[in-house]
C-alpha cells in the first residue's frame, strides 16, 4: 500500500511539474490588476485602481506577503475607479500601499493557508478590524452568504478510521425590503459516519449557532440588536443571547446589555447563565487611522449566583503613521473566600502589541501577554479546556519581516511562554523564506523552519511548500512536505514524522468551487492518511 501511495505521490508530482513549465509567466501578470489604498478610516478601507471593471461586490483583493498573494480585503461596495472594502485577518495598511485584484476567482487554498497562518491575536483586536461598516443613507438590501459542505476521513493501516462530515451558512442581509431591518446568521452542523443516535440523543452536541440574530436602526445614532450576536466592543464577553442597544453621538458610543451566556458543555442556550453590562467609548479619526479608547463592566451569574465581576479597558491606536497599538486589560471585580463573597480588584488579564512598518520592505511586530486564568465560581470547567487555554497564554512575541527584492521575502519570529508551574518556559524561533515567482515554473516555493522548547520537549519542524494555478483563475494546486522530529525530555522516547500534502481546487464560476486536499504522514513504519473534501456555494 505505502508503495503504491509513494508512486501515486510521484506521478502526480511528475505532471505538476510538466504543467508547471508549459505555463508562461505572461499568465500570471495579465491575469492582476494593481491598485493603491488611497484613504483609510477606523472601519474602511478605500482602494483606487485605473478601473474597477471586472472587480464585482465580494471579491477578494490582495497583498504580496511572504506566501504570495495573500487574500487581504473584502470587497462590499464599488465605483468605477474605487473599492470600499473590509479588512481580512489581522491585516495593517498605510497610504499607497500596493493592493493586488485577482481578475478571476479566489482559489479556495489561498484563503485557507491565509488564516491558518494568522498570527494569534488578542480576541478584541481581531475584532476590531471587522466591526460594521458605516450605514448607508440609502438603505439598500443587500443579501450574500455562503453554504459549505465539508467531509474529513482519517484512516490509517491500524483501521481506526473516522469519517466527520460539517455543514455550515452563514448569511447577512442588510436593509431588507429598503428598512431599517437587518440580519445575520452562522450556523454549523457536524456529525460522524454511522453515529446518527448520538446526534438524535442531543442535538446540541451537532448543531452550533454562532450567530442568529436581528439589528433594527432606530435612527443614524440608536441601533437595537436582538438574538446571538458577538459585540465587537465587548468582544471578550463572547456570543451574547438577547438584547442589545447602542447609541452614538459624536465621536463617543455607549451601549447596554442584558441576556445569557451560551452553555459552557454544548453551546446551546442556557438561561441560567444570566448576564448584564453595559460600555462607553470615544473613537476618532485621524490623518493616518483612528484611536478608539472604551470600557465595559459586566457581571455575570448561574442560577441567580454571582458567577464573575469585572471590568475590561481596551485602546486602540493608529494616529502615528506606520505605527499600530493595541492594549486591553481586565480587573475582575469579585471573589468567594471561605464561601463568603468578597468585592476586590485583582488584575486578571494584560495584552500589550505594537505592529510598526519601518518601510515598505521591512515590519516589525511585538506583543506582550500577561492573561491570567479566569476564575469562574458557579461554572464547572473541566481539567483539559484549563490546561489548553492556560498553556495559550503569558509570554513575550517578536516576528519581523522583510523583503529584500520584490517577489522574495524572508521573515523570522521568536517568543517566549512562562508559568511559574513549568519547569522551564516555553521558546520558539521560527524563520522562512518565500520566493513568489520561481522562474520557469511560475510558482510560488516557501521553505520554513520552526524550533520549539517546552516544558516536555524540545522539537523541530523543517518544511517547503510548491504552490501555483495550473489554470489560471480555476484549477490551483499545491505541495507541501515537512518533517518533525520531537525529543521528550522527561524520557527516551522520541517521534519522527514525514508528512506529504497535495491540494487541488477547482473554481467553477464565482459562485462554485470544490477542494480535495490529501495528506500522509510516516511514523514509525506506519502510515496515517486524511483526506479533506469541501465545496462551497457563494450567494
Amino acid at each position: 500500500m505505502i508503495k503504491q501511495l509513494i508512486t501515486g505521490i510521484g506521478m502526480f508530482c511528475l505532471l505538476f511539474l510538466t504543467l508547471a513549465v508549459s505555463e508562461t509567466s505572461a499568465q500570471e501578470s495579465t491575469n492582476l490588476k494593481e491598485g493603491k489604498v488611497s484613504y483609510i478610516t477606523g472601519e474602511n478601507i478605500y482602494v483606487r485602481f485605473a478601473s474597477t471593471e471586472q472587480i464585482e461586490n465580494g471579491d477578494t483583493l490582495f497583498v504580496q506577503n511572504e506566501n504570495g498573494l495573500v487574500p487581504a480585503l473584502l470587497v462590499n461596495h464599488r465605483s468605477s475607479i474605487s473599492c470600499l472594502c473590509a479588512v481580512i485577518g489581522d491585516h495593517k495598511f498605510s497610504v499607497d500601499d500596493v493592493i493586488y485584484s485577482r481578475l478571476g476567482n479566489t482559489p479556495l487554498q489561498q484563503i485557507k493557508e491565509a488564516q491558518q497562518q494568522l498570527p494569534e491575536q488578542d480576541v478584541n483586536e481581531q475584532v476590531l478590524t471587522t466591526v460594521e461598516q458605516e450605514k448607508v443613507a440609502s438603505r439598500i438590501q443587500e443579501i450574500n452568504g455562503r453554504l459549505s459542505m465539508s467531509s474529513y476521513s482519517n484512516f490509517s493501516d491500524e483501521g481506526d478510521d473516522v469519517h466527520r462530515f460539517r455543514y455550515t451558512l452563514s448569511a447577512k442581509a442588510t436593509n431588507l425590503a429598503q428598512s431599517k431591518l437587518s440580519a445575520e446568521t452562522y450556523i454549523s452542523f457536524t456529525h460522524k459516519l454511522n453515529e446518527w443516535d448520538v446526534v438524535k440523543e442531543d442535538l446540541n452536541n451537532a448543531l452550533k449557532v454562532y450567530s442568529l440574530a436581528l439589528r433594527y436602526d432606530i435612527n443614524e445614532s440608536a441601533t437595537v440588536w436582538a438574538g446571538r450576536k458577538i459585540n465587537p466592543r465587548i468582544a471578550n464577553v463572547g456570543a451574547i443571547d438577547g438584547l442589545q442597544f447602542e447609541y452614538k453621538f459624536k465621536n463617543m458610543f455607549a451601549g447596554i446589555v442584558g441576556g445569557s451566556r451560551p452553555d459552557y458543555q454544548d453551546y446551546g442556550y442556557n438561561l441560567d447563565l444570566f448576564e448584564y453590562g453595559a460600555y462607553v467609548g470615544h473613537s476618532t479619526k485621524t490623518e493616518n487611522g483612528f484611536v478608539q479608547s472604551s470600557v465595559a463592566f459586566f457581571e455575570q451569574r448561574n442560577t441567580g449566583n454571582v458567577d464573575r465581576r469585572f471590568v475590561y479597558l481596551q485602546h486602540t491606536n493608529s494616529a502615528i503613521k506606520n505605527l499600530t497599538l493595541f492594549s486591553s486589560l481586565e480587573l475582575d471585580l469579585y471573589k468567594l473566600e471561605n464561601d463568603e463573597p468578597t468585592n476586590t480588584v485583582s488584575l486578571t488579564s494584560l495584552y500589550l502589541s505594537a505592529r510598526y512598518r519601518f518601510s515598505r520592505r521591512f515590519s516589525a511586530f511585538a506583543s506582550y501577554d500577561n492573561r491570567k486564568n479566569v476564575i469562574y465560581y458557579e461554572t464547572f470547567r473541566n481539567y483539559a479546556d484549563e490546561v489548553l487555554q492556560q498553556a495559550s497564554r503569558q509570554g513575550v512575541r517578536l516576528r519581523l519581516n522583510y523583503r529584500p527584492v520584490n517577489g522574495f521575502i524572508v521573515g523570522t519570529s521568536a517568543g517566549t511562554r512562562f508559568r511559574d508551574a513549568d519547569p522551564r518556559p516555553t521558546k520558539t524561533l521560527n524563520g522562512f523564506a518565500t520566493w513568489t515567482r520561481v522562474p520557469a515554473l511560475n510558482a510560488s516555493l516557501s521553505v520554513t523552519a520552526n524550533l520549539m522548547q517546552t516544558s516536555y520537549l524540545d522539537g523541530q519542524v523543517y518544511g517547503a511548500r510548491l504552490s501555483k494555478d495550473l489554470v489560471s483563475g480555476k484549477l490551483y494546486t499545491m505541495l507541501h512536505y515537512r518533517w518533525v522530529d520531537f525529543q521528550y525530555v522527561n524520557t527516551l522516547t522520541n517521534l519522527q514524522q514525514h508528512i506529504g500534502e497535495i491540494d487541488l481546487s477547482y473554481q467553477f464560476n464565482k459562485k462554485l468551487y470544490l477542494s480535495a486536499n490529501y495528506e500522509a504522514t510516516f511514523q514509525d513504519q506506519q502510515l496515517f492518511n486524511r483526506v479533506y473534501l469541501n465545496l462551497r456555494i457563494k450567494f
